[in-house]
């Protein structure tokens, strides 16, 4: 079956099993979240329903959010709010938790689809030009 098919597949690409399966279109991106997120207590959220704070976000390297497709949403006093939408990517996780120990936050990780996590890269891309932001 597919699921013989995409174990196969996997041992001879090394890609990811979630990954294969939802560019096979076996399984929806957002399903695969939602699965990935029960099983590591991490909740998955949409983001056109965050309120993004832009300003927070152009503190951060764009290499990081485009490349490993994390975003931060939101700060307050404790904690640090980030999506992200492979929460198997180590460096990507351990990165936002030094920005979020650098401020003397904790770091907390939501899941968010890949496409919407760019767009929201490209929104804050957009942001900065409109607004740059002061020298430090």
């Amino acid at each position: 079956g597919q699921l013989e098919h995409a174990l196969l597949e996997q041992r001879s690409t090394g890609e990811l099993l979630g990954t294969m399966l939802v560019r096979k279109g076996w399984v929806k991106e957002v399903d695969l979240l939602h699965v990935l997120g029960e099983q590591m207590g991490i909740p998955y959220v949409a983001l056109a329903d965050q309120a993004v704070d832009w300003t927070l976000a152009s503190r951060f390297s764009a290499a990081l959010l485009t490349d490993h497709l994390c975003f931060p949403l939101h700060m307050d006093d404790e904690s640090l709010i980030a999506a992200i939408a492979d929460p198997l990517d180590a460096w990507a996780v351990s990165e936002l938790g030094k920005e979020a120990s650098r401020r003397g936050r904790k770091l907390h990780l939501v899941l968010a689809r890949a496409a919407e996590i760019r767009a929201a890269v490209a929104q804050a891309k957009q942001q900065a030009i409109q607004s740059p932001r002061p020298p430090v």
